[in-house]
């Protein structure tokens, strides 16, 4: 997926009055306020309640969505067929600030803070999931290449401790 796809798509959902968050590889690079690898996909933590929205706003830029075997209605993903896929992470908040992905008893959601974060892509400024949460969240997985190359990013450039799993 390219910036200036990156760009259209904000640009489209700031359009048309949805809140968006980006998170995974282009979060990171919104962080460090430059593009930093490539990437196949976008993904991005929305509200639940505008789902709906964003399946028209995407459809209406020749987007798909695929059909997933887990069903998890708060996650769909849609492909375009030269730029590439959306990961929509639907959330709802709850009492303590926490963004709530799917059922509440799923036990998955973003903290408190971790939708605090501000970067650059291009000429925009977006939100995104804040540095130190990204950190978190990599150091719950087995690591790829690209986890690697985006955790030795931030931590370079925000001075932050490398997680446990990513030190030598």
């Amino acid at each position: 997926m390219q910036l200036a796809t990156v760009s259209a798509l904000c640009r489209a959902f700031e359009a048309a009055g949805l809140d968006y968050w980006i998170d995974g590889g282009w979060g990171v690079d919104a962080l460090l306020g430059r593009q930093t690898r490539p990437h196949s996909d976008l993904d991005l933590a929305v509200h639940f309640a505008d789902l709906k929205r964003f399946q028209q706003t995407l459809t209406a830029l020749g987007y798909q969505p695929v059909v997933q075997q887990d069903g998890r209605e708060w996650n769909p993903v849609f492909l375009h067929p030269i730029d590439g896929s959306v990961d929509l992470h639907g959330f709802d908040l709850n009492d303590v600030g926490e963004a709530v992905l799917g059922a509440p008893s799923e036990n998955s959601f973003y903290p408190a803070g971790a939708l605090d974060g501000v970067g650059t892509l291009d000429t925009l400024q977006v939100r995104c999931i804040a540095a130190p949460f990204v950190l978190a969240f990599r150091n719950g997985f087995e690591p790829r290449a690209v986890d690697h190359h985006d955790v030795a990013a931030l931590c370079a450039h925000f001075g932050l401790m490398c997680p446990s799993r990513f030190l030598p």
